[in-house]
């Protein structure tokens, strides 16, 4: 009776790791497939204009090196207005900050989130005034043809486009692991999803979204995981999200084990959010409606972080070794088409000594993710705030401001700068 009860939780493992490495397997094959823009070849008629929203909660030591690149872009500035909205920086940050050619919007919230600051942002700034609105993580530095490359492909009205977020710094063994599994989503999610003719995944950041329609998708999302409602809202309705693998958008890696944990306390919890809503909804989706798309977003919900499938079909390999057990050689099998998947999707330039050196740590890393698995409940209900790093000083400006309106949302006012207008 033991020995059927142990043989019925064998198959119920290799069942559910089976699912999600044949998921990955197919789109990390297929993300082979994608074919990247020929900018020569496109036309280029028009020059969308774009406001770039820069939430900075606490953020004193990296907001100012991240304005001093966004400024720098190769974009015409008329085109462009950048926005910060400061959520509790200290005022001497603010002060720097209205020396730049920006505009500044701050905010105090009882609990804060990206959200909320987008959205006070958004209602104070004027309407019809942008084609579309990008939003950054405060650490996140624009390669300085990302907007030329975005408007290249925005050529026909589309909705949203994401850009190709990557390591900013490899300086640490757990830094070079999050920017391998960065990569690794973006073969699977983004480049796999839109070789099979399927939306690409959100990064969270570094996306072009049409400024009227994000606009009003945000009204209806406040939670710390607006990127994850925002893709099912796009999904909705029926919007499709492209990918530029040129637009390169440089985020910051964690650099220790404690700030890993906390990120990915924060990712899992908002991966499983809402999900019975969200998986009876992709059923009827698929089978009333026919939305491949659909049912495809909420598979995403149920899929296992990549370290834990990686970590958990290694160990379910030992079974080979065990007597009693009935599927030991094909747990290693799935190991094996797991780490493949993997190796498909890693970029050739991770394939380094400091790489070898940080693998040594992916047992670390699991363990972590197992912690984090079990500690998340209730992470996507609350803002967990990262720690960042200055990794360039900013040149100081000396561009003045002066004040204009304000909201009941916003604690302060939104700065305007004529001297672009």
């Amino acid at each position: 009776m033991m020995i059927q009860l142990i043989h019925i939780i064998e198959i119920a493992v290799f069942i559910v790791l089976a699912l999600n490495i044949v998921y990955i397997v197919i789109f990390s094959f297929a993300g082979s497939f994608y074919k990247k823009t020929d900018f020569t070849s496109l036309k280029v008629n028009k020059q969308n204009k774009f406001v770039i929203l820069i939430p900075a909660y606490q953020s004193d030591d990296v907001i100012l090196n991240t304005v001093y690149h966004t400024l720098k872009l190769n974009y015409p500035s008329h085109l462009l207005d950048i926005v910060v909205v400061a959520d509790q920086l200290k005022a001497q940050t603010i002060d720097r900050l209205l020396e730049t050619p920006i505009q500044v919007v701050e905010v105090a919230f009882d609990s804060s989130t990206k959200a909320k600051s987008i959205n006070a942002a958004l209602s104070i700034l004027p309407d019809n005034s942008y084609d579309y609105c990008i939003v950054l993580d405060v650490d996140n530095i624009l390669e300085l043809d990302f907007l030329t490359k975005i408007n290249a492909r925005l050529q026909a009205n589309e909705i949203a486009i994401q850009g190709h977020r990557t390591a900013k710094n490899l300086d640490s063994t757990f830094a070079i692991l999050d920017g391998i599994s960065e990569e690794i989503n973006n073969h699977v999610f983004r480049r796999g999803h839109v070789s099979l003719g399927l939306s690409s995944a959100l990064s969270g950041s570094g996306q072009a979204i049409e400024y009227g329609f994000y606009k009003e998708a945000m009204l209806h999302i406040e939670s710390p995981v607006e990127d994850k409602e925002l893709e099912f809202y796009l999904i909705r309705k029926k919007i499709k999200v492209l990918f530029e693998e040129d637009a390169l958008v440089f985020d910051e890696k964690v650099q220790n084990s404690n700030v890993f944990l906390k990120q990915r306390k924060r990712w899992i919890a908002s991966q499983f959010f809402d999900f019975n809503a969200v998986f009876l909804e992709g059923l009827y989706n698929l089978f009333a409606k026919g939305s491949v798309d659909f049912f495809d977003k909420a598979l995403q919900r149920i899929l296992l972080p990549r370290v834990l499938l990686l970590g958990f079909s290694f160990f379910c390999s030992f079974l080979l070794f065990v007597p009693i057990s009935i599927l030991g050689t094909w747990f290693f099998v799935l190991f094996l088409l797991c780490a493949i998947s993997y190796l498909i999707a890693v970029p050739s330039y991770f394939f380094t000594s400091n790489t070898l050196f940080a693998a040594f740590r992916l047992p670390q890393a699991f363990l972590i993710m197992v912690l984090a698995f079990f500690r998340s409940k209730g992470a996507s209900k609350v803002f967990l705030h990262t720690q960042h790093s200055t990794l360039v000083q900013p040149e100081s400006t000396v561009i003045k401001s002066d004040p204009h309106a304000s909201n009941e949302q916003v604690k302060g006012v939104l700065h305007k700068f004529n001297s672009k207008k």
